[in-house]
Protein backbone atom coordinates (compact mmCIF):
# COMPACT_ATOMS: atom_id res chain seq x y z
CA UNK A 1 0.00 0.00 0.00
CA UNK A 2 1.67 3.76 -1.16
CA UNK A 3 -0.58 5.62 0.73
CA UNK A 4 -1.21 5.76 4.70
CA UNK A 5 -4.41 7.24 6.49
CA UNK A 6 -1.71 8.47 9.01
CA UNK A 7 1.77 9.98 8.04
CA UNK A 8 3.48 9.79 10.91
CA UNK A 9 2.51 6.72 14.04
CA UNK A 10 4.05 6.27 17.55
CA UNK A 11 3.61 3.54 19.13
CA UNK A 12 4.07 3.31 22.86
CA UNK A 13 5.51 0.01 24.18
CA UNK A 14 7.88 -2.30 22.58
CA UNK A 15 6.22 -5.38 23.56
CA UNK A 16 4.90 -8.09 21.70
CA UNK A 17 1.46 -6.30 20.57
CA UNK A 18 3.27 -3.16 20.04
CA UNK A 19 6.20 -4.58 18.75
CA UNK A 20 4.35 -6.72 16.19
CA UNK A 21 2.13 -3.36 15.21
CA UNK A 22 5.21 -1.82 14.82
CA UNK A 23 6.79 -3.98 12.54
CA UNK A 24 3.42 -4.50 10.56
CA UNK A 25 3.61 -0.37 9.84
CA UNK A 26 7.49 -1.30 8.88
CA UNK A 27 6.41 -3.60 6.37
CA UNK A 28 2.26 -2.52 5.27
CA UNK A 29 2.93 1.13 4.99
CA UNK A 30 6.58 2.05 4.42
CA UNK A 31 5.56 5.80 3.07
CA UNK A 32 4.41 6.04 7.53
CA UNK A 33 7.04 7.77 9.60
CA UNK A 34 6.92 4.94 12.36
CA UNK A 35 8.11 5.67 15.86
CA UNK A 36 8.51 3.57 18.70
CA UNK A 37 8.86 4.80 22.82
CA UNK A 38 10.03 2.38 25.40
CA UNK A 39 11.60 3.51 29.19
CA UNK A 40 14.77 1.97 28.91
CA UNK A 41 17.29 1.83 25.65
CA UNK A 42 17.63 -2.13 25.25
CA UNK A 43 14.57 -2.95 23.24
CA UNK A 44 15.14 0.13 20.95
CA UNK A 45 18.81 -0.81 20.14
CA UNK A 46 17.09 -4.61 18.79
CA UNK A 47 14.15 -2.10 17.19
CA UNK A 48 16.79 -0.42 15.67
CA UNK A 49 18.25 -3.84 14.14
CA UNK A 50 14.64 -4.32 12.57
CA UNK A 51 14.70 -1.86 10.38
CA UNK A 52 12.58 0.96 12.51
CA UNK A 53 15.03 4.09 12.83
CA UNK A 54 12.95 6.40 14.98
CA UNK A 55 12.72 5.70 18.37
CA UNK A 56 12.43 7.28 21.65
CA UNK A 57 12.88 7.39 25.65
CA UNK A 58 11.28 10.28 25.71
CA UNK A 59 7.62 9.91 25.84
CA UNK A 60 6.87 13.77 24.78
CA UNK A 61 9.35 13.75 22.12
CA UNK A 62 7.96 10.92 20.66
CA UNK A 63 4.30 12.62 20.33
CA UNK A 64 5.63 15.77 19.10
CA UNK A 65 3.90 16.24 15.14
CA UNK A 66 2.64 12.41 15.54
CA UNK A 67 -0.83 11.84 13.71
CA UNK A 68 -1.79 8.66 15.42
CA UNK A 69 -0.65 7.51 18.36
CA UNK A 70 -0.93 3.79 19.96
CA UNK A 71 -1.06 3.24 23.55
CA UNK A 72 0.80 -0.75 23.99
CA UNK A 73 2.05 -0.37 27.20
CA UNK A 74 -0.12 -2.15 30.46
CA UNK A 75 -3.26 -0.84 30.49
CA UNK A 76 -2.81 0.56 34.38
CA UNK A 77 0.23 3.14 32.66
CA UNK A 78 -2.19 4.37 29.83
CA UNK A 79 -3.44 7.11 32.09
CA UNK A 80 -0.13 8.78 33.31
CA UNK A 81 1.22 8.72 29.94
CA UNK A 82 -1.51 10.20 28.55
CA UNK A 83 -0.91 13.17 30.84
CA UNK A 84 2.55 13.19 30.62
CA UNK A 85 2.60 13.36 27.00
CA UNK A 86 -0.97 15.94 27.01
CA UNK A 87 1.41 18.74 25.65
CA UNK A 88 2.98 17.02 22.85
CA UNK A 89 -0.38 16.01 21.41
CA UNK A 90 -1.92 17.80 18.26
CA UNK A 91 -5.49 18.33 18.61
CA UNK A 92 -5.71 17.10 15.61
CA UNK A 93 -4.29 13.87 15.82
CA UNK A 94 -5.95 10.73 17.09
CA UNK A 95 -4.78 8.31 19.87
CA UNK A 96 -5.63 4.82 20.30
CA UNK A 97 -4.31 2.01 22.29
CA UNK A 98 -4.40 -2.17 22.17
CA UNK A 99 -5.27 -3.27 24.97
CA UNK A 100 -8.29 -5.70 25.69
CA UNK A 101 -10.29 -4.23 28.12
CA UNK A 102 -12.13 -0.99 26.90
CA UNK A 103 -14.56 0.20 29.49
CA UNK A 104 -11.69 1.04 31.98
CA UNK A 105 -10.06 2.99 29.15
CA UNK A 106 -13.05 4.87 28.07
CA UNK A 107 -13.59 5.62 31.63
CA UNK A 108 -10.20 6.75 32.83
CA UNK A 109 -7.44 7.60 29.42
CA UNK A 110 -10.37 8.67 27.22
CA UNK A 111 -12.41 10.85 29.63
CA UNK A 112 -8.92 12.57 30.36
CA UNK A 113 -7.90 13.62 26.87
CA UNK A 114 -11.64 14.24 25.71
CA UNK A 115 -12.18 16.49 28.67
CA UNK A 116 -8.85 18.01 26.95
CA UNK A 117 -9.88 18.52 23.97
CA UNK A 118 -7.98 15.52 22.12
CA UNK A 119 -9.58 12.61 20.40
CA UNK A 120 -9.53 9.21 21.29
CA UNK A 121 -10.94 5.79 20.15
CA UNK A 122 -10.25 2.28 21.58
CA UNK A 123 -8.62 -0.69 19.27
CA UNK A 124 -8.10 -3.86 20.67
CA UNK A 125 -6.58 -6.41 17.68
CA UNK A 126 -7.90 -10.01 18.93
CA UNK A 127 -4.49 -11.44 18.43
CA UNK A 128 -1.79 -12.84 21.04
CA UNK A 129 0.56 -15.30 21.89
CA UNK A 130 1.97 -16.78 25.36
CA UNK A 131 5.44 -15.27 24.66
CA UNK A 132 6.70 -11.48 25.47
CA UNK A 133 8.73 -9.06 24.15
CA UNK A 134 9.62 -7.49 20.98
CA UNK A 135 12.05 -10.41 20.49
CA UNK A 136 9.02 -12.61 19.69
CA UNK A 137 6.98 -9.80 17.79
CA UNK A 138 5.71 -10.75 14.30
CA UNK A 139 3.82 -8.61 11.78
CA UNK A 140 1.96 -12.03 10.75
CA UNK A 141 0.34 -11.78 14.40
CA UNK A 142 -2.24 -9.34 13.11
CA UNK A 143 -2.96 -10.85 9.77
CA UNK A 144 -6.29 -11.58 9.74
CA UNK A 145 -7.01 -10.74 13.15
CA UNK A 146 -10.61 -8.64 14.06
CA UNK A 147 -9.55 -5.29 15.46
CA UNK A 148 -12.79 -3.77 17.92
CA UNK A 149 -12.88 -0.15 17.75
CA UNK A 150 -14.70 1.57 20.39
CA UNK A 151 -16.05 5.24 20.20
CA UNK A 152 -18.25 6.54 22.64
CA UNK A 153 -16.55 9.62 23.10
CA UNK A 154 -18.35 10.71 19.76
CA UNK A 155 -14.88 10.95 17.58
CA UNK A 156 -16.23 12.36 13.81
CA UNK A 157 -16.85 9.75 11.58
CA UNK A 158 -14.18 10.51 8.97
CA UNK A 159 -11.50 9.84 11.86
CA UNK A 160 -13.03 6.58 12.83
CA UNK A 161 -12.74 5.96 9.00
CA UNK A 162 -8.97 6.61 9.17
CA UNK A 163 -8.21 4.32 12.35
CA UNK A 164 -10.74 1.33 10.47
CA UNK A 165 -8.40 1.97 7.02
CA UNK A 166 -4.81 1.83 9.07
CA UNK A 167 -6.34 -1.46 10.68
CA UNK A 168 -7.17 -2.91 7.64
CA UNK A 169 -3.69 -1.75 5.99
CA UNK A 170 -1.98 -3.82 8.53
CA UNK A 171 -4.16 -6.84 7.26
CA UNK A 172 -7.06 -6.90 9.89
CA UNK A 173 -10.93 -6.70 10.01
CA UNK A 174 -12.24 -3.63 12.10
CA UNK A 175 -15.27 -4.40 14.19
CA UNK A 176 -17.13 -1.40 15.67
CA UNK A 177 -18.78 -1.89 19.16
CA UNK A 178 -19.14 -0.63 22.47
CA UNK A 179 -17.36 -1.15 25.08
CA UNK A 180 -19.35 -2.48 27.66
CA UNK A 181 -20.57 -5.07 25.20
CA UNK A 182 -17.13 -5.70 23.88
CA UNK A 183 -15.57 -5.85 27.46
CA UNK A 184 -18.70 -8.73 28.29
CA UNK A 185 -17.82 -10.76 25.03
CA UNK A 186 -14.21 -10.67 25.61
CA UNK A 187 -14.88 -12.25 29.19
CA UNK A 188 -16.41 -14.86 27.34
CA UNK A 189 -14.31 -15.66 24.71
CA UNK A 190 -10.87 -14.75 25.86
CA UNK A 191 -10.77 -13.85 29.41
CA UNK A 192 -12.62 -16.88 30.67
CA UNK A 193 -10.56 -19.45 28.78
CA UNK A 194 -7.57 -18.11 30.27
CA UNK A 195 -8.60 -18.52 33.73
CA UNK A 196 -9.78 -21.69 32.68
CA UNK A 197 -6.52 -22.88 31.38
CA UNK A 198 -4.82 -21.54 34.80
CA UNK A 199 -7.35 -23.71 36.66
CA UNK A 200 -5.99 -26.41 34.84
CA UNK A 201 -2.72 -25.96 35.23
CA UNK A 202 -3.11 -24.94 39.28
CA UNK A 203 -5.28 -28.03 39.73
CA UNK A 204 -2.96 -30.54 38.03
CA UNK A 205 -0.22 -30.85 40.17
CA UNK A 206 -1.68 -30.96 44.21
CA UNK A 207 -2.63 -34.24 45.10
CA UNK A 208 -1.38 -37.80 45.30
CA UNK A 209 -0.05 -38.34 41.92
CA UNK A 210 3.67 -38.24 41.62
CA UNK A 211 5.19 -35.34 39.64
CA UNK A 212 7.29 -37.72 37.51
CA UNK A 213 3.88 -39.63 36.63
CA UNK A 214 2.22 -36.63 35.23
CA UNK A 215 5.59 -35.40 33.94
CA UNK A 216 5.41 -38.48 31.66
CA UNK A 217 1.87 -38.53 30.72
CA UNK A 218 1.73 -34.89 30.04
CA UNK A 219 1.02 -34.95 26.29
CA UNK A 220 -1.04 -32.45 23.51
CA UNK A 221 -4.68 -32.37 25.87
CA UNK A 222 -2.44 -30.53 28.73
CA UNK A 223 -0.15 -28.65 26.50
CA UNK A 224 -3.00 -27.17 24.49
CA UNK A 225 -5.19 -26.57 26.97
CA UNK A 226 -3.18 -24.51 29.08
CA UNK A 227 -1.03 -23.01 26.99
CA UNK A 228 -2.19 -19.63 27.28
CA UNK A 229 -1.53 -19.50 30.95
CA UNK A 230 2.20 -19.26 30.44
CA UNK A 231 1.64 -15.96 29.37
CA UNK A 232 2.79 -12.71 31.80
CA UNK A 233 1.09 -12.82 34.74
CA UNK A 234 1.26 -9.13 35.66
CA UNK A 235 -0.88 -8.44 32.72
CA UNK A 236 -3.69 -10.84 33.35
CA UNK A 237 -3.63 -9.66 37.03
CA UNK A 238 -4.38 -6.55 35.37
CA UNK A 239 -7.28 -7.04 32.82
CA UNK A 240 -9.13 -9.07 35.80
CA UNK A 241 -8.52 -6.35 37.52
CA UNK A 242 -10.21 -4.02 35.15
CA UNK A 243 -13.02 -6.03 33.80
CA UNK A 244 -13.90 -7.56 37.31
CA UNK A 245 -17.86 -7.16 36.81
CA UNK A 246 -17.55 -9.08 33.42
CA UNK A 247 -15.81 -11.92 34.53
CA UNK A 248 -17.06 -12.45 37.91
CA UNK A 249 -20.45 -12.82 36.11
CA UNK A 250 -18.95 -15.02 33.64
CA UNK A 251 -17.14 -17.39 36.24
CA UNK A 252 -19.83 -17.06 38.30
CA UNK A 253 -22.00 -19.03 35.22
CA UNK A 254 -18.94 -21.38 35.15
CA UNK A 255 -19.29 -22.25 38.91
CA UNK A 256 -23.14 -23.07 38.14
CA UNK A 257 -22.25 -25.31 35.37
CA UNK A 258 -19.30 -27.35 37.18
CA UNK A 259 -21.97 -27.96 39.90
CA UNK A 260 -24.39 -29.41 37.68
CA UNK A 261 -21.64 -31.90 35.75
CA UNK A 262 -20.72 -32.93 39.20
CA UNK A 263 -24.27 -33.17 40.36
CA UNK A 264 -24.97 -35.51 37.41
CA UNK A 265 -21.91 -37.76 37.90
CA UNK A 266 -23.00 -38.12 41.39
CA UNK A 267 -26.07 -39.37 40.25
CA UNK A 268 -24.61 -41.91 37.83
CA UNK A 269 -26.86 -39.80 35.06
CA UNK A 270 -24.79 -41.07 31.30
CA UNK A 271 -26.90 -39.54 29.47
CA UNK A 272 -26.64 -36.15 31.50
CA UNK A 273 -23.09 -36.05 31.33
CA UNK A 274 -23.55 -37.24 27.14
CA UNK A 275 -25.57 -34.01 27.18
CA UNK A 276 -23.26 -31.81 28.76
CA UNK A 277 -20.59 -32.35 26.55
CA UNK A 278 -22.72 -32.61 23.43
CA UNK A 279 -23.75 -29.13 24.49
CA UNK A 280 -19.99 -27.52 24.81
CA UNK A 281 -19.54 -29.05 21.32
CA UNK A 282 -22.18 -27.40 19.34
CA UNK A 283 -21.41 -23.79 21.30
CA UNK A 284 -18.11 -24.07 20.42
CA UNK A 285 -18.75 -25.12 16.35
CA UNK A 286 -21.22 -22.43 16.61
CA UNK A 287 -18.44 -19.55 17.37
CA UNK A 288 -15.93 -21.20 15.79
CA UNK A 289 -17.93 -22.18 12.70
CA UNK A 290 -19.67 -19.11 12.00
CA UNK A 291 -19.82 -17.39 8.23
CA UNK A 292 -17.08 -14.73 7.55
CA UNK A 293 -18.48 -11.32 8.48
CA UNK A 294 -17.71 -8.13 6.55
CA UNK A 295 -14.80 -6.12 7.62
CA UNK A 296 -16.67 -3.02 8.65
CA UNK A 297 -20.10 -3.81 10.85
CA UNK A 298 -22.83 -1.65 12.07
CA UNK A 299 -21.96 -0.44 15.75
CA UNK A 300 -23.76 -3.06 18.45
CA UNK A 301 -25.43 -1.13 21.48
CA UNK A 302 -25.32 -1.93 24.52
Amino acid sequence: MSTTPFSTVTIYGPGLLGGSVALAVRDKLPSCELRLWARREQPLQLANSLGIQHTYTDARAAAEGADLIIFATPIGAFEELARLILPAISKTALVTDVGSVKAYVHRTTGELLTDRGRMFIGSHPMAGAETQGLENATPSLLQGATVALTNPHGVPADMEKRLSDFWLALGCRPYIMQPGHHDRAVARISHMPHIMAALGARNALPGDVPLQDLQRLAASGFRDTTRVCSGAAGMWADILWENDVAIRQVLNNCVNDLHRLIFLLEDQDRDGVLRWLTGARENREAIMNSAEEPAQLDALKD
